[in-house]
């Protein structure tokens, strides 16, 4: 069995452990995730030059497109419209 000297260092090492964890939390908060990851997608986006106007119009239709494929699979699943026949 282990006495509570035992018990008190385990819950010495866990706290220590905590305060490790909420500096590193700290030291990571408001940054990105990776620099790497950052870059890249930062290269990405300066390839496809469209305006705000254009984004919208893209994301307008993909959004109509979705909701139009959630409306065909719940008419196909109620049995009121068949894709494949």
């Amino acid at each position: 069995m282990s006495g509570p000297e035992d018990l008190e260092a385990r819950e010495r090492r866990l706290e220590e452990r905590e305060r490790e964890l909420e500096r590193r939390e700290k030291a990571l908060e408001g940054k990105p995730f990776s620099q790497a990851v950052q870059r890249k997608k930062e290269q990405w986006y300066d390839k496809v030059t469209l305006s705000v106007r254009q984004m919208n119009v893209i994301i307008g239709i993909v959004s109509a497109l979705l909701g139009i494929t959630v409306v065909l699979i719940i008419l196909e699943a109620a049995g009121v419209f068949s894709i494949w026949g």
